[in-house]
């Protein structure tokens, strides 16, 4: 991974919020706590937020389509938001810093509000909100944290161009799926190729594989759309489950991450085929962009 320009820390460490845009945020907000979940903690300037660890909250909800639609990744500190900054300034991608209200709204310390290619908003943000209470759910479904997140993408190349500015390794590829490492584990950020942009799914962690079983039970039973799963990658070995509520919103639930471990390689080409995505067999209903459906890749 790319280091800051001391040699020593890197510019990024986590994927620590997502901010949905969606039409019906009361609908949604129930989906994602008594359904999913997550402990719903607040209710400001028109966003729904929610727990699933100790940060203060990981997922966000608004109607608002202007600005209620972001990633949050963490920075080091702010001179790593400085050289952020720099480095994508000069490769022509949008950024700028954050108003101490669009801080407020995110729970931040300070922020760079940045586009990708496709248009997806990334916060780069410094010292997000912890809580000092002990994450408590509405539902016990085995939640352990936020794990990571499925982006679509519509110019495939300039994004990963993006992302690896901030310091992202890819770990491997599916076709035109890249898998993008920024810590210990295998990936944190899935960039999709796909017909539009924005958030593909939002991955949580759970405690173990009968945790990702009881809530495919749950969900059977609760007749939510499972889009797929339960499955596992080949590539990362994670466990997953694919579930949909309203307003096309997907959550996920995964489980046995592979680590990246201390001999660095080079990234694996599987081919773009439903058995690289699941090696169990799960197909995916609906979402072409979960059916290694890919166009041919293009090189950063």
């Amino acid at each position: 991974m790319i280091a800051a320009s001391n040699g020593t820390k890197p510019l990024i460490t986590s994927v620590c919020y997502v901010r949905h845009a969606v039409k019906e945020p009361q609908a949604c907000a129930r989906f994602v706590s008594e359904i999913f979940g997550l402990q719903q903690v607040a209710s400001q300037d028109g966003e729904v937020t929610f727990r699933s660890d100790d940060r203060f909250r990981t997922v966000s909800l608004s109607r608002d389509q202007a600005d209620g639609a972001s990633i949050g990744i963490e920075a080091w500190d702010d001179a790593a938001l400085q050289e952020i900054a720099e480095r994508l300034r000069a490769q022509g991608f949008s950024v700028r810093s954050a108003s101490p209200d669009e801080c407020r709204r995110r729970y931040v310390q300070s922020a760079l509000l940045a586009d990708d290619a496709s248009g997806n908003r990334i916060d780069l943000v410094t010292r997000p909100t912890r809580s000092g209470r002990r994450y408590f759910p509405p539902r016990d479904a085995g939640i352990v944290q936020f794990q990571g997140v499925g982006l679509r993408s519509i110019d495939h190349a300039r994004d990963l161009a993006f992302w690896r500015l901030l310091g992202a390794e890819v770990a491997d590829w599916v076709g035109d799926i890249a898998y993008l490492r920024i810590d210990h584990l295998h990936h944190r950020i899935a960039l999709y190729p796909s017909q539009r942009p924005g958030l593909l799914y939002a991955a949580f962690e759970v405690e173990a594989l009968d945790q990702i079983m009881q809530n495919s039970y749950y969900m059977q039973e609760n007749q939510v759309k499972i889009v797929q799963g339960p499955g596992r990658q080949p590539a990362s070995q994670q466990i997953f489950l694919h579930v949909e509520g309203p307003d096309g919103l997907i959550l996920s639930y995964v489980t046995g991450t592979a680590e990246a471990g201390g001999r660095p390689r080079p990234p694996r080409q599987f081919p773009p085929t439903a058995s690289s995505l699941c090696n169990w067999g799960s197909q995916s209903k609906g979402v072409p962009e979960l059916g290694a459906q890919s166009s041919p890749r293009r090189e950063a």
